[in-house]
């Protein structure tokens, strides 16, 4: 409704792309009418015509967040010793960058102060691709 977000460069792999999500978040927050919040890939063909994937979201009580537990010697690939104690190993996850959550679930991601600065001392300088474990973790 009229706001402009003022662009920042990001680049893949970098946390600047989990800053741009929070900006994106923080953005919509700022409209009460905005109950769900939808992060896609330009990609993304939807299935179902846009009235029926929003009624079905509007009615919906779930988020959906794709994400796994890594096994094995996978967890370690990507973990940073710098996250702990805000993320221990057996809290790192990982999945799509791309998501949809609920209005509550979008709030508490931004205020979460903790995480945040964990990350972006663990991925500022080096590429990992924090945006596939930042809400997922």
């Amino acid at each position: 409704r009229g706001r402009r977000i003022p662009s920042q460069k990001a680049e893949w792999g970098m946390f600047s792309l989990v800053e741009a999500e929070l900006r994106l978040i923080s953005n919509a927050l700022l409209d009460p009418s905005n109950e769900r919040f939808v992060l896609l890939s330009e990609s993304c063909i939807p299935l179902f015509n846009f009235s029926t994937i929003y009624s079905y979201l509007l009615n919906s009580t779930q988020t959906f967040v794709w994400v796994y537990d890594m096994k094995g010697p996978q967890v370690r690939r990507g973990y940073r010793r710098t996250l702990w104690p805000v993320v221990s190993i057996n809290q790192w996850r990982k999945g799509s960058q791309w998501f949809e959550i609920n209005r509550d679930l979008a709030a508490r991601v931004v205020s979460d102060r903790a995480h945040f600065a964990a990350f972006k001392k663990s991925f500022s300088r080096y590429k990992g691709c924090p945006d596939e474990h930042y809400l997922q973790t």
